[in-house]
């Protein structure tokens, strides 16, 4: 991603927040796994967003006055630390990356903040305003959370917001590079899922299957997955997170895949069922088909100005006509028996990209759109999802190209 758009995307943020303010964002840090590794850094998405530094330890400031200031504060480079481990980034080289001229280590930052709350060293006015993104998570208590009860108590006359939702709602309008990223993980996807379904047997665990995909995204320029791959035949299918992939497929199994690729951060989730012995049986195929029926007309359904609510409930009223009509219900009620998650979600930087649900479907959001019916007393559960764009007047299906129809499934299997 070329660094002018993060400069847009920063330019859009201040238009957003009061003047004569600080806004603050965290990169994120490492966390130990054992004696001596640590957990693959995943950087914060709100600050990547802003930056396109992906690094720990970064903070970037933005302060809003009549002159508005972009400051990135970096680590130094530990000559002895290199060795083991690698160089951080240099200054020159964020500057490159994120288009911020004005990039200082970390240990000028204590300084930089004193200096900017205290009109006595200052000849500008002060911010009245800390902006943090304030995300909460739970069972966790971030750095930010930290860093502002330490704030509050070092300076109670300066109020503190939340940047959060602000930058989330940035996020949730895709610009035209963004989509570009997306449609290049689909399509290191949709090659990895051939490549699976060339592979299928009866008699092989799930995880070697789950193998044909890995080869394929690393050995296409993929490092890491969006997500960990859900690889569940037969019963399996009916855990709606079922990652452990250790079953052997049999032949007369459906097997769901639920995966994803990563470009730049940019994900695809896409989720396609497949026979394990390349055919579908008679029971199979029925319920397959009524899946395949329900993602197509919800796909058609998509336009500007729909609610996640109107989307939901109009997907529930298809799926409880198919459940009855496949002989497994009798009351509307019962439909959460065989389908108890939402339609879909937004994706983006993140694979449950955050998004504001109460709001109406714009063009240039990115959603999927995953139907599914899960019989785990016939051993079938079927979920076929796709990842679609909100246009002007209706939607595209950018995952357009990857096979779901039954007889173009059995054919390529075959």
């Amino acid at each position: 991603m070329d660094k002018s758009f993060y400069i847009s995307n920063r330019n859009k943020y201040f238009e957003k927040i009061e003047n004569h303010s600080l806004s603050l964002f965290f990169s994120g840090q490492t966390y130990p796994k054992s004696a001596d590794e640590d957990f693959e850094f995943e950087v914060n998405k709100n600050f990547y967003y802003l930056t396109g530094i992906n690094q720990e330890n970064v903070i970037l400031a933005l302060v809003k006055r009549e002159e508005p200031e972009t400051v990135l504060f970096i680590e130094k480079n530990d000559p002895v630390l290199s060795r083991w481990v690698g160089k951080k980034l240099e200054k020159a080289e964020a500057k490159e990356i994120s288009g911020i001229e004005d990039v200082r280590y970390l240990d000028e930052f204590e300084d930089f903040l004193f200096n900017l709350f205290n009109a006595h060293r200052n000849y500008r006015k002060k911010p009245e305003t800390l902006y943090l993104d304030l995300k909460r998570r739970r069972h966790h208590v971030s750095k930010e959370i930290l860093f502002s009860r330490k704030f509050r108590h070092d300076y109670p006359d300066i109020a503190i917001r939340n940047a959060y939702d602000i930058v989330v709602a940035l996020r949730t309008i895709k610009a035209p590079e963004e989509i570009e990223l997306i449609r290049a993980s689909i399509e290191t996807t949709k090659g990895g899922l051939e490549a699976m379904m060339k592979a299928a047997r009866p008699g092989m665990y799930e995880y070697q299957l789950e193998a044909y995909f890995d080869q394929h995204i690393k050995m296409h320029g993929q490092k890491t997955h969006a997500f960990k791959t859900i690889c569940a035949s037969g019963k399996n299918a009916a855990i709606l997170h079922y990652v452990k992939n250790n079953e052997i497929m049999e032949a007369d199994e459906l097997v769901l895949f639920d995966l994803g690729a990563r470009t730049d951060f940019y994900v695809s989730d896409i989720s396609r069922t497949i026979p394990v012995g390349g055919k579908f049986t008679p029971r199979a195929r029925e319920v397959y088909q009524e899946v395949l029926d329900v993602n197509k007309k919800c796909i058609a359904y998509l336009k500007p100005g729909i609610t996640w609510k109107e989307f939901n409930e109009y997907a529930r009223e298809l799926l409880t006509e198919s459940a009855v009509r496949l002989g497994l219900i009798k009351d509307r009620s019962e439909l959460h028996k065989y389908y108890w998650h939402s339609i879909g979600h937004f994706i983006g930087l993140d694979t449950h990209d955050p998004g504001a649900y109460e709001e109406t479907f714009k063009p240039g959001m990115v959603l999927t759109v995953e139907p599914g019916l899960y019989i785990e007393e016939e051993g079938i559960g079927v979920r076929i999802e796709d990842d679609v764009l909100i246009t002007e007047d209706g939607a595209l299906n950018l995952s357009a190209d990857i096979i779901k129809e039954i007889e173009d499934i059995e054919n390529f299997m075959a």
